[in-house]
């Protein structure tokens, strides 16, 4: 199984801005003992195609997505890769299985593009969460909106076609359209890369009319 090279870390005093930001906004008010969790956190700086961690390693982090974009795939025993999901800036992402006592991540996050990622060991978010409500509020809420996430791409997968999950994407996630490379997107829909681009040019058609 193909294992990518996994990205160099620093350390800087940043204070975690961005991690704070965002696990405010999901608890929805500002959260004591900040410092705490601050103190521990990591600025990731990862290039193109470098692994933040692979499929199967223990890895009992969470990661806040400062800037960039990265996929989470799962590998095949012969290689194969299936995306699960795309990050952007502003996102959060980690494997649940490896948050778990001697637990291992069931897939592997790859940067697409260069990304800065504040890495947060979750075992201070736990102890956080044990000691104080607003930070159990908040991983409450993270946890509804990672399994919200996780249920839309079940039920896109399941339930539209191929060009009909394309063209949600176009309407709803625009953006991954243009910055997603194309034979990883097509991974994402399930589809090859010449079925991908007949679908994109259909609907650039109908655009033009």
């Amino acid at each position: 199984m193909h294992r990518g090279a996994v990205m160099a870390l620093t350390r800087v005093n940043m204070r975690g801005r961005a991690a704070i930001s965002l696990f405010e906004r999901i608890a929805g008010e500002p959260l004591a003992q900040r410092e705490r969790l601050t103190d521990t956190i990591q600025l990731c700086l990862v290039k193109p195609g470098e692994s933040i961690f692979n499929q199967d390693d223990p890895h009992p982090y969470l990661y806040v997505v400062e800037s960039g974009l990265l996929k989470l795939t799962y590998l095949r025993s012969d290689g194969e890769e299936w995306i699960k999901s795309f990050v952007v800036g502003g996102q959060f992402f980690a494997s649940l299985s490896a948050l778990a006592p001697t637990g291992c991540a069931s897939f592997s996050a790859i940067a697409i593009e260069a990304c800065r990622l504040e890495k947060i060991p979750f075992v201070a978010l736990r102890d956080l969460a044990d000691a104080n409500l607003g930070w159990s509020r908040m991983i409450r809420n993270a946890l509804m909106i990672f399994g919200e996430r996780k249920e839309r791409r079940e039920r896109q997968f399941l339930t539209l076609d191929r060009e009909e999950h394309y063209r949600s994407l176009v309407r709803e996630e625009p953006d991954l359209i243009t910055r997603v490379p194309q034979k990883d997107l097509a991974s994402y829909l399930g589809i090859t890369a010449v079925g991908l681009s007949r679908i994109a040019a259909r609907v650039r058609a109908e655009g033009r009319t």
